[in-house]
């Protein structure tokens, strides 16, 4: 009986994570995707503040998320590590204020 609950949870924690995976791509986000990279950051002044790694999607695969801040300006950017290709350049985006138009 205790299986079949846990089943249920599951299903939603994988789809609150593949949301929040997501969540730089809705219009009214809190976080922005910005052109901007890594290393631009760091040069303008931007300290990275904060470094998590976690296992990405793939068992083949690791993320890193680097937390960069400048007096009150915040950034996140996100690496992709996989064992079969390149690592690619991470993805930035900017702390904003969510449900803004």
């Amino acid at each position: 009986m205790r299986r079949t609950r846990s089943i249920p949870l599951l299903l939603a924690l994988a789809c609150c994570r593949e949301a929040s995976a997501q969540a730089d791509t809705l219009p009214n986000a809190q976080w922005r995707r910005a052109d901007t990279t890594l290393f631009d950051l760091v040069q303008n002044g931007y300290t990275i503040v904060a470094v998590t790694s976690a296992p990405a999607r793939s068992p083949a695969s690791s993320e890193d998320t680097y937390i960069l801040q400048k007096t009150n300006s915040v950034y996140r950017c996100v690496e992709t590590r996989e064992a079969t290709r390149p690592t690619s350049p991470p993805l930035c985006a900017e702390l904003v204020k969510p449900y803004s138009d």
